[in-house]
């Protein structure tokens, strides 16, 4: 008995070509409309509303570069005079050359580029930082177009551009805006894993969790909340191939960070992985007012609240002394001890820090404190009023189009892991160190991703025949 051969495939018309390439360009023009869209709002911000501050110190309504912004950008302009990864704000104080790994070293190769291009004053500092978040703005809307068609990933897009926990990392100069983009992309990578787990694929995403590492240290741990779950999970594969796949991501992963790593390891004194300054941060939050009353869960002034200025003097002789007699020691050793006294103090006080560290994830996720969260933001942080009030009411009103697009995704088939590995990472940076709205901005950019799904899900709905 012989089977017939199987029919050809029915032609497809020139008709349904034309309306598909008048689909791909309607998205196209659209998605390049909101990402000018977004950029012109962050620099209106950054040239209008908040322009760089000038000399005078009693101008106002202007933008003051300080803080972290402040010693990426120093370090900057020195790496792009050929003197690598040193403390810019000693140069500053000083003009002593010091070796420096406060932070991971992507943000400040990026600011370094750019000052090397001769882009090097605050205000085209900020103004590249707003051609970054366009790329995210971008990022943002072919994810959210891959997982769900054209009108989730304009409306993600919209989202984006328009979300002000986003563009105030641009228009700041925070390290956030160089990781929006790089989380966005590791999404992107993990989700075409999910499609197609080759090893080639493992591969990348290994190296996106180095890259948002190299740019947020934090990062690291998604070599546990993604690689471990994504790989693992993947049925398409029988479990030796699985297992590979989970080694090959991590060694990758290992090697693109081993350059950084070792170098620190090189020109310190104390073992240093992707900075030597993560003992000054938890000393930022291991003191009685960052464990109770109400800035439980938020960051404090630990060090003076603790008294341990004279034995910090007495370990290090000078370092304290005002202008050019202070005596610069070597960061890792000053690390040291901050870390050595935070875990004494979590040690001493272990039977409460389950609470602590729920505050400190409330805080995170904005379900703690918010108000007293909220005023920090702008007092302490300098996130402007405006745009924090606006980003949290906003960060709100995307969660059920978020929950609506999460449940649109698993009735397809579509697994959630590339979109939601960074909700625990978030919540476990926030656990062991304090509260901030800013650690949260992978989560930010999910839910904006997992909305855009949701609003284009409702809407099918809605014009679905009955």
């Amino acid at each position: 008995m012989t089977t017939a051969p199987p029919a050809p495939p029915a032609p497809i018309s020139p008709a349904r070509v034309r309306r598909a390439a008048s689909a791909v360009g309607s998205f196209r023009l659209g998605l390049a409309a909101i990402a000018t869209a977004g950029l012109t709002l962050r620099l209106w911000v950054v040239l209008v509303a908040r322009p760089t501050c000038g000399p005078d110190p009693a101008q106002v309504a202007c933008f003051r570069i300080n803080g972290d912004a402040l010693y990426h950008f120093t370090q900057a302009r020195l790496i792009a005079d050929g003197h690598w990864f040193e403390n810019g704000l000693e140069y500053l104080a000083t003009g002593r050359h010091v070796p420096s790994a406060g932070d991971p070293p992507g943000f400040a190769l990026l600011l370094a580029l750019w000052s090397w291009l001769g882009f090097d004053t605050v205000t085209w500092a900020r103004v590249w930082s707003c051609a970054v978040g366009a790329v995210t703005i971008v990022l943002v809307g072919l994810l959210a177009r891959h997982l769900a068609g054209d009108r989730a990933g304009l409306v993600a897009a919209g989202v984006a551009a328009v979300h002000p926990l986003l563009w105030i990392n641009d228009a700041m100069v925070m390290s956030e805006l160089l990781y929006q983009p790089v989380i966005v992309a590791l999404m992107w990578a993990a989700v075409r894993h999910t499609e197609d787990p080759t090893r080639r694929a493992a591969a990348l995403v290994g190296v996106g969790v180095a890259a948002a590492a190299l740019v947020r240290g934090e990062a690291v741990t998604l070599g546990v909340f993604l690689l471990v779950p994504l790989m693992l999970w993947a049925r398409q594969l029988g479990w030796r191939e699985r297992l590979t796949q989970l080694v090959l991501a991590g060694v990758v992963a290992l090697a693109v960070m081993a350059p950084w790593v070792v170098w620190n390891n090189l020109r310190f004194a104390d073992p240093v992985t992707l900075t030597a300054a993560s003992g000054s941060v938890l000393m930022a939050g291991s003191c009685d007012s960052a464990w109770s009353g109400p800035d439980m869960g938020f960051w404090a002034d630990c060090f003076t609240e603790r008294g341990l200025w004279d034995e910090y003097e007495a370990a290090f002789p000078g370092i304290t002394a005002p202008g050019a007699e202070r005596v610069v020691y070597d960061e890792s050793l000053v690390d040291t001890f901050n870390r050595d006294h935070a875990l004494e103090y979590l040690t001493d006080h272990l039977d409460r820090y389950p609470l602590v560290a729920a505050a400190r994830v409330g805080r995170a996720f904005d379900v703690f404190r918010v108000g007293h969260t909220l005023r920090n933001n702008w007092e302490l942080e300098g996130r402007w009023r405006g745009p924090s009030t606006v980003g949290l009411v906003l960060y709100y009103l995307l969660w059920v189009p978020a929950l609506v697009g999460a449940l649109a995704l698993r009735r397809r088939g579509v697994r959630l892991t590339p979109l939601l590995a960074v909700w625990p990472m978030v919540a476990f940076a926030a656990a062991t160190t304090f509260g901030l709205t800013r650690y949260r901005v992978p989560v930010d950019l999910s839910l904006i991703v997992l909305a855009g799904v949701g609003v284009a899900a409702l809407l099918d709905a809605r014009r679905a025949p009955a």
